[in-house]
């Protein structure tokens, strides 16, 4: 591939190569725009190296590196991008159509904005034959956040943490910087929200994606999303103070009260009745006007007892 493409597509794998050959074709059947797909096989051992060096499209561009972890797969594929704007995408999901074509016009014609941020489909858990296909972004959020320009306080209220469904501009990547590798979930979300700290987004309710949810995957552990939300929340705080005067020190601290409580719950489902005290006392002091959060303590000490 000669000419400069529009946009280059970052796809982090490992142990998918059952998965990625249909995730890769959804997206080379993508039309309108000019596009590489950069796919970083992060250590894989299940054949995904070989499957890539068989394919014969040239806009399938490998990067093979040792494993690092999902957020170090997809700063290697930043690194090696070579267009204007960066998309991402998973190995397990499939690309609607205008997945690619609808932010790159959108950024060209609206040189201003950083970030294009579509809907997406959420797919039934695995081994839910009744489940239902539900939208990212529920209908009702969707019309208060399409047609206008969001920021922060937008992407922190709503958790707008898919990068299956946004585009990029190089500046804005360069502005955030890389993706921290210490969070085991949420560095997605992470990014975004110090990309809108630099510069206006845009959300359209169009669905790019299909994601596709696994049984046993990382997000289906409450306890680690929950910490990890924690933790995303105070990094935020203490590397970027502004943030609390975008959302109100008072929501910053009645949402962050939030997330130790709910830590808390999950920790003591899980038997851990040490950790939950421990947490549930942070959403206290966060909140020590708030009576659920003392009456939560009173269960916990009544709970503990009873199983004592």
């Amino acid at each position: 591939m000669s000419a400069t493409p529009d946009v280059s597509v970052v796809v982090p794998t490992y142990q998918r190569a059952a998965l990625l050959g249909a995730s890769l074709e959804s997206l080379l059947a993508q039309d309108g725009v000019a596009f590489e797909v950069v796919v970083v096989d992060d250590g894989s051992t299940d054949g995904t190296a070989e499957l890539l060096a068989a394919y014969a499209d040239a806009r399938v561009r490998p990067v093979i590196r040792p494993h690092g972890g999902i957020a170090a797969a997809r700063n290697a594929g930043i690194a090696a991008a070579r267009a204007p704007f960066v998309a991402f995408h998973d190995s397990d999901d499939t690309a609607l159509p205008g997945r690619l074509a609808v932010p790159v016009a959108y950024l060209q014609a609206n040189p201003e904005v950083d970030v294009v941020i579509q809907n997406g489909i959420m797919l039934p858990p695995e081994g839910d034959a009744a489940g239902e296909e539900t939208p990212w972004i529920a209908p009702a959020v969707a019309r208060t956040l399409a047609g206008r320009m969001i920021g922060f306080a937008d992407v922190f209220r709503w958790n707008l943490g898919q990068l299956q469904g946004m585009c990029f501009t190089r500046r804005a990547l360069a502005r955030a910087g890389p993706l921290d590798a210490s969070f085991r979930i949420l560095d997605d979300l992470d990014l975004v929200l110090r990309a809108s700290l630099g510069g206006p987004a845009v959300f359209l309710d169009v669905p790019a994606f299909a994601y596709r949810r696994h049984a046993a995957g990382i997000s289906r552990d409450r306890s680690t999303v929950r910490e990890e939300a924690v933790r995303l929340a105070d990094k935020l705080a203490r590397e970027h103070p502004e943030v609390l005067e975008l959302v109100g020190p008072g929501t910053f601290a009645r949402r962050q009260a939030r997330r130790y409580a709910r830590l808390a719950s999950a920790r003591a489902d899980a038997g851990d009745a040490v950790g939950a005290r421990a947490a549930l006392a942070e959403a206290r002091a966060l909140r020590p006007g708030s009576l659920a959060y003392h009456l939560r303590a009173l269960w916990l000490a009544l709970r503990a007892r009873a199983n004592g």
